[in-house]
């Protein structure tokens, strides 16, 4: 686990205490580890990057805060909220209502 040591150190020195890497893979074939760059909001968790690091564990690709911010803010915009209302309700302020 020394390539999830390595991008933590790096996410906790750099980015902050809200992003955390998830589990990393070897890709065999393009001989790197790719490790997901994942962070913490009050609505879950979301994957926002992902490190590339070479066999030796060098960083080979970091996404930049500004990309993690963007990736963040295009999957909250998707997520849906579940809120208690009766249906007419909603369709008066133009939202569209998913039975559960």
């Amino acid at each position: 686990m020394e390539a999830y040591k390595k991008v933590k150190d790096y996410l906790c020195d750099h980015v902050g205490n809200m992003t955390m890497p998830g589990t990393p893979h070897y890709d065999e074939e393009e001989e790197m580890w790719k490790v997901p760059v994942l962070c913490k909001t009050g609505h879950g968790i979301f994957i926002v990057g992902e490190v590339w690091l070479d066999k030796r564990l060098e960083f080979l690709r970091i996404p930049t805060k500004e990309e993690m911010l963007k990736a963040l803010r295009a999957q909250e915009e998707r997520i849906p909220y579940l809120v208690y209302a009766k249906r007419d309700e909603l369709e008066e302020k133009g939202i569209k209502a998913v039975a559960i």
